[in-house]
């Protein structure tokens, strides 16, 4: 290879040469034309190989300097694995509860619901109504709640119809913590004598569809509003704290009247769309409390020692309820 160099050096310096001297006029001594036809085949003989030499030879064994180290090659963006890029998982269907360590809440305000109102909604054999066994209920409720570090607002305090809309609206412009619907139920057979309490969601079963139609007659929505009301059905994030709401407060309920109503049935909580509990923003729950049809319920309904057992019944569950959500750690439902 320095053979190489040196021979492009010596015929880079005869060129120069060569137009310095005819530049300044100096005649060269003349070469016979043998001696002139063997140097140029000798030059061109040696360019020629010049060429050959420097087409084959890699690039950077001719440079004289130090080989750059390579650069790294980045793959082409097309082929990037977006899939190994960690994120975090973000729910599109199901709304998740808030983590309460992040944001602290407390519940205040309770939203009591005397069901009818008006109108007397079930009515018994012997002429008891559900407004006012609802009335007088929830009016013993606020009694026993107020005693609490609790704010206290009932729907209605009279009886006074009270449409299913302006009820929600009620509760949601107060800007209720909680919201608890009190109804007595109107059971088929009329033996049956049984508690259950309900939280926002969709339900296929007939008897419970049978009570929400009956129960939502006087619905404000119409068909414009489909969309909200499955959303509100389907995903709404209030369920889980709805549904705890509804198993504290049933628990409680059963366990206290059961010793007093023996026959008593714990048909559990369920789902369904009742209107108060799809338009309400903030956990809900509706109880039915007792069963008009039948007449061994009623006649404990019109005792008043009986009434005040569900109502501390229902004050028991809604504290319990509001005290494990104020909990640090949400214990003690």
């Amino acid at each position: 290879m320095a053979s190489i160099e040196n021979t492009k050096a010596q015929l880079l310096r005869g060129v120069i040469q060569d137009n310095i001297n005819v530049r300044h006029g100096v005649r060269t001594r003349p070469l016979n034309r043998h001696r002139r036809g063997r140097r140029q085949l000798w030059l061109w003989s040696a360019l020629v190989m010049t060429a050959i030499a420097l087409l084959t030879v890699p690039a950077h064994l001719v440079s004289r300097g130090s080989p750059p180290s390579a650069a790294p090659v980045k793959p082409p963006t097309t082929m990037l694995d977006i899939e190994s890029t960690p994120e975090s998982e973000v729910p599109l269907s199901h709304p998740r509860p808030i983590n309460r360590e992040a944001i602290p809440l407390v519940i205040k305000r309770i939203v009591i619901d005397p069901g009818h109102g008006g109108e007397p909604g079930a009515t018994s054999e012997s002429g008891i109504t559900e407004k006012e066994i609802t009335l007088d209920v929830a009016l013993r409720l606020r009694r026993l709640l107020e005693n609490e570090p609790f704010e206290v607002i009932l729907t209605r305090e009279t009886d006074q119809r009270v449409s299913l809309d302006q009820r929600v609206a009620f509760a949601n412009e107060h800007k209720g913590d909680l919201f608890l619907s009190i109804h007595v139920n109107w059971m088929e057979p009329h033996t049956i004598r049984a508690l259950e309490t309900y939280y926002v969601g969709p339900t296929d079963d007939p008897a419970t569809l049978k009570l929400t139609a009956r129960e939502n007659k006087d619905s404000a929505y119409s068909l414009s509003d489909y969309k909200q009301i499955l959303e509100k059905i389907y995903v709404d994030a209030r369920r889980d704290e709805s549904r705890a709401l509804a198993k504290t407060i049933q628990t409680r309920l059963f366990r206290s009247l059961k010793t007093k109503n023996p026959p008593l049935q714990n048909r559990g909580v369920k789902t369904a769309p009742f209107v108060v509990l799809i338009g309400t923003q903030m956990p809900a729950a509706l109880v039915e409390i007792s069963s008009l049809s039948n007449e061994g319920d009623v006649e404990l309904l019109t005792k008043m020692d009986y009434r005040e057992n569900i109502a501390l019944a229902l004050f028991e569950g809604v504290r319990a309820y509001a005290n494990a959500f104020n909990a640090p750690d949400g214990k003690g439902r």
